[in-house]
């Protein structure tokens, strides 16, 4: 029986969870991801998971939030002046918006409350702080050597 090693390339349906049920992620056979084991692209525990597997098996993987996209960092929770945003553009709590920095960098951000004069946004990922189960269905392994 093939067994999935470092260096393979794999085709697997994928299901991520958070842990209340709320469905963050899903592939399925039509479209299924695929991964090279071990080039990191992907969780790297959930990769390490995928070792030893065989085409047909599956497995449920929980990955603590440090595995996943990162602790929640206060640090990026800032608030920004209305002003430095267009009008024309109904802003609530809730809205994902794009900040251009002056260094040229873009960050995405979440409305979590404003006021009158100031929105307060939460920078982080929306899934960081939190823990995924993450459901892997192995399609078809092509083993390295035979690539």
């Amino acid at each position: 029986m093939k067994t999935i090693k470092e260096g393979d390339t794999v085709q697997v349906v994928c299901e991520a969870k958070l842990e209340n049920g709320e469905l963050c992620y899903k592939t399925d056979a039509e479209s299924p991801l695929q991964l090279v084991i071990g080039e990191g692209k992907f969780f790297p525990v959930v990769e390490k998971a995928l070792e030893q597997m065989a085409e047909g098996q599956s497995k449920t993987i929980t990955l603590e939030a440090e595995d996943a996209f990162g602790p929640h960092i206060d640090d990026l929770v800032i608030q920004v002046p209305k002003s430095v945003f267009k009008s024309e553009v109904t802003l609530e709590v809730g809205s994902r918006i794009k900040i251009d920095a002056p260094t040229g960098k873009s960050f995405v951000g979440t409305i979590i409350a404003m006021d009158e004069q100031t929105f307060t946004l939460d920078l982080n990922h929306l899934l960081a702080g939190k823990r995924l189960i993450v459901k892997i269905d192995v399609l078809t392994i092509t083993n390295k050597e035979n690539t």
